[in-house]
């Protein structure tokens, strides 16, 4: 048996659903109910023409497509050194938000040695 919550959520979740969807639709046949009626025979405004109009249509956003593409390609075609699996590791070690002085200054700092140094979890430092 359903809760009142359940049922309201339930509820909710359909109301969100049905805005959601009409919002979209209503938006775009906004134009639909425009103020003024223009039934596209005046003749006040000038062609787009057939050049144009493949220019805007086609040309540029397959312009557009093609630089998007050439862009997400490029990191990859560079040429790089990279590691392939079978070979050994050539880079040298890194050690991202270590001392600056490297591994030496981190082996300093944990030496045990040191009289009165406790730490760890009982926050006695």
């Amino acid at each position: 048996m359903r809760t009142r919550t359940e049922g309201r959520r339930s509820v909710a979740r359909l109301v969100t659903l049905a805005v959601g969807a009409a919002v979209p639709v209503l938006t775009m046949a906004a134009p639909a109910v425009a103020l003024k009626h223009d039934d596209g025979t005046a003749t006040h405004y000038p062609s787009l023409g057939t050049g144009l109009t493949i220019v805007y249509f086609v040309v540029i956003p397959l312009g557009a497509f093609l630089v998007i593409a050439a862009l997400s390609v490029l990191p990859s075609g560079l040429n790089r050194p990279r590691y392939r699996p079978g070979k050994p590791w050539e880079q040298g070690s890194k050690w991202f938000g270590g001392p600056a002085e490297g591994a030496a200054a981190a082996a300093d700092d944990a030496n045990p040695a040191d009289a009165g140094a406790r730490g760890g979890a009982s926050a006695e430092w």
